[in-house]
């Protein structure tokens, strides 16, 4: 684990940790919930292993809050600049990287995912609020729904109501980058 890894580690850990103990929830309990191991939980509390966005999401809805304000632990500002070569990554899956495309903690959670080809979100999920996405760059297909799949080009947008499952996909052979906001931030 690199020195960026292990600091992204650390607060995360510090996060639920501080969110498990406001809820006024035990590891056992918090295991119990998500169906994630204790010790695993463990883990990731004391900084030495950082959750998938899955997990995370998971421990997140146990907790009361979500992804992003456990990523972040940041104070609600007016105004939020993150240029682009900045912002905050978080490996989603392999060959996937999201970017915090906002700090701190806001009402809607805009970032930018880049996918390279056969990468995917993994198992569905679903959230209370709704979902855009903006297609940047390639191609990406998203499930809504059981029945629903739709392809996504350069300039395409989509908006669904994230209480459905869904996930997305790179089924292409180019990479592909898009944008994804969520309200209220879900991640």
């Amino acid at each position: 684990m690199d020195e960026d890894q292990r600091l992204l580690a650390v607060a995360i850990g510090t996060a639920i940790r501080s969110a498990r103990r406001d809820a006024g929830l035990t590891l056992r309990d918090v295991a119990a919930k998500t169906g994630l191991s204790q010790p695993f939980l463990s883990q990731a509390e004391n900084g030495h292993s950082v959750p998938s966005v899955m997990n995370l999401h998971r421990v997140a809805q146990v907790l009361g809050t979500t992804a992003h304000a456990l990523l972040e632990q940041g104070a609600r500002t007016p105004t939020s600049l993150v240029r682009s070569r900045e912002g905050r990554r978080f490996a989603l899956s392999d060959g996937a990287v999201l970017r915090f495309c906002s700090t701190g903690v806001r009402a809607m959670e805009p970032n930018e995912v880049t996918a390279q080809p056969g990468s995917q979100a993994g198992e569905h999920t679903e959230h209370a609020g709704e979902e855009f996405i903006y297609v940047i760059d390639g191609s990406i297909r998203v499930e809504v729904g059981v029945e629903e799949s739709y392809v996504l080009d350069r300039g395409d947008t989509l908006y669904y109501p994230a209480t459905v499952p869904h996930r997305w996909f790179n089924d292409a052979a180019e990479p592909a980058r898009f944008l994804i906001t969520s309200t209220p931030p879900s991640f």
